[in-house]
């Protein structure tokens, strides 16, 4: 009897390399993947219990695919239900709107024989005992919400904010999806890794109070220039992280906003601190009716290339040049792959327009 695979992202393809090392058949599922060997019809309900097991993918949104509770009493596992029931490192998954990424590279900085994995890193299912001590999982909303049960060691929950309220449909859903995390066996809420470390390893944090961390690119990244200091905050995703950048900010500075507004499906927000804000890309429009600042430059259907251009113009004849703030405040959409590329791209066009 066949399993499925539900969707064929990046977990998907583990799935597959896992199921196949197994010896275990399987049909792939995914609407967006054009490929001879998956099927794109979406499978109904006599479809899915045709199958022995389904494999679940964390982005699936099955409320909204299956309204009608298709998908009801359907058997499925997640990639992090397989990893609890047969990894036995030490395992430790950390949660939040805003920080997550940080965080989790900071503790594995400290902590030692530990592997990044989930979000920030590999597959869970490409890492199943490698032999490492610990494991430090970043958890999105979308994995806690499918995982059958938390089996982790220690559990992180560093803050919540509104964010995915198009997936989940709520902020209190997604605030209840959150606190699935205080289900495991330790939980804290605790944003400094220091002392996350000390409760793992039972010693006080002043033994690594001096170190000196190193952050993750495109998080609030200085990005060299002559006569100028671009910040590249592209992980940015959400309303939060803009606000966590801005608070950061000081003197004269331009922001530069983009991507999909419609995660947070936020009505209004206000922007205090840069001189300017230019707005640009697909979404632009509809982020410029939901932000206000009186100096708002909508620049619909324009790349980033065109926006730095106006910049190095407004340069012209200053002798302290504003700083520039790339926070884009949203998901990537329809502009950008993901954050790594967009910081990418910003990285290349301040090499271009402000170093020569």
């Amino acid at each position: 009897m066949k399993s499925l695979i539900f969707g064929y992202g990046i977990t998907g393809r583990s799935f597959a390399r896992y199921l196949t090392e197994k010896g275990i058949d399987f049909d792939i599922y995914d609407e967006a993947v054009e490929n001879a060997s998956i099927f794109w019809q979406l499978p109904d309900r006599e479809k899915l219990k045709s199958y022995e097991m389904v494999y679940l993918s964390p982005g699936i949104n099955i409320k909204k695919i299956y309204p009608n509770g298709e998908f009801d009493q359907i058997p499925y596992l997640t990639d992090l239900d397989i990893f609890f029931q047969e990894d036995h490192s030490y395992k430790i998954g950390i949660t939040g709107t805003n920080g997550k990424s940080t965080f989790c590279h900071h503790l594995n900085q400290i902590l030692d024989r530990s592997k990044l994995i989930g979000n920030i890193g590999k597959p869970v299912l490409d890492n199943i005992n490698t032999g490492r001590a610990y494991s430090i999982i970043e958890l999105s909303s979308f994995q806690l919400e499918k995982v059958k049960e938390i089996k982790l060691d220690l559990g992180v929950l560093l803050n919540i904010a509104p964010d995915h309220i198009d997936h989940h449909g709520s902020f209190k859903e997604y605030s209840k999806v959150k606190n699935r995390i205080k289900e495991s066996k330790v939980f804290k809420e605790e944003s400094d890794p220091k002392k996350i470390w000390s409760i793992i390893m039972g010693r006080h944090h002043s033994e690594v109070q001096g170190i000196v961390f190193e952050n993750l690119p495109h998080r609030f990244e200085g990005v060299h220039a002559k006569h100028h200091s671009p910040i590249n905050d592209s992980k940015a995703t959400n309303l939060a992280a803009l606000e966590f950048a801005l608070n950061k900010m000081y003197g004269d500075y331009y922001l530069i906003l983009c991507g999909d507004p419609n995660k947070e499906q936020y009505k209004n927000y206000k922007i205090i601190g840069p001189k300017k804000v230019f707005i640009f890309g697909a979404h632009a429009r509809e982020i410029y009716k939901r932000v206000s600042h009186p100096k708002k430059i909508l620049l619909h259907n324009n790349g980033i290339r065109y926006v730095m251009e106006l910049i190095k113009d407004e340069f012209k004849g200053l002798y302290i040049r504003p700083k520039v703030l790339f926070s884009p405040g949203h998901p990537s959409g329809k502009d950008y792959k993901n954050f790594e590329e967009r910081g990418d791209h910003f990285k290349q066009l301040v090499q271009e327009f402000f170093c020569d």
